[in-house]
């Protein structure tokens, strides 16, 4: 095999997720249990039309074209976007990252944001990355992800950097008393253990 064009760039979770959703929507796929805002709202049109339909006396269900599902492009590039989208919303949810409320969750203006505050550090592109992907919002979890953040920002730059994360995508209340009880319980074992 033969590379034509080397890849040096590096994609965030958000821009894979983006990018699946673009081919989903293009393909006009629809998977069991995914609904988005927009299959929201075009189901909400589509019973409105049949409501008024209903009451005008025409029988007709469907007024609105629907674009036909493409699959030509095959069943496994189907699959492969389906499983990936699922995986990563699982992801989201698991990892302590924003929360799933449309305010808080990761944008084109948050995702820029935050990566031109990034780039005021420097930061190789694999840390940014990770930062991207992971939303540290405790200095211990920041310090993994970047290799002697301490050392190279000090701790000033790295509360900055917490801060700005904290500040574009807060965590709600109820998450946040789960892990300072989670905090808590670590805390009382080791000094049981002592």
């Amino acid at each position: 095999m033969q590379i034509l064009q080397e890849r040096d760039s590096f994609l965030s979770n958000f821009e894979v997720e983006q990018h699946l959703k673009n081919i989903k929507r293009k393909y006009n796929w629809s998977f069991p249990g995914d609904e988005t805002e927009q299959d929201t709202e075009s189901q909400a049109q589509q019973n409105h039309q049949t409501d008024a339909a209903s009451r005008n006396g025409t029988n007709n269900k469907r007024n609105v074209k629907q674009k036909p599902r493409f699959t030509e492009c095959g069943i496994d590039l189907e699959i492969i976007t389906r499983d990936v989208l699922l995986m990563m919303k699982n992801n989201s949810s698991n990892i302590n990252n924003a929360s799933a409320t449309p305010d808080n969750a990761m944008t084109n203006t948050k995702f820029k944001e935050l990566m031109q505050f990034l780039n005021k550090y420097e930061l190789m592109k694999v840390e940014k990355l990770q930062i991207m992907n992971y939303l540290p919002r405790e200095l211990v979890i920041l310090t993994t992800l970047v290799e002697e953040c301490e050392e190279r920002f000090g701790e000033e730059g790295c509360e900055e950097i917490i801060a700005k994360i904290r500040q574009l995508f807060p965590v709600e209340e109820e998450e946040e008393e789960e892990e300072e009880e989670e905090e808590e319980g670590v805390q009382e074992d080791a000094e049981m253990e002592e």
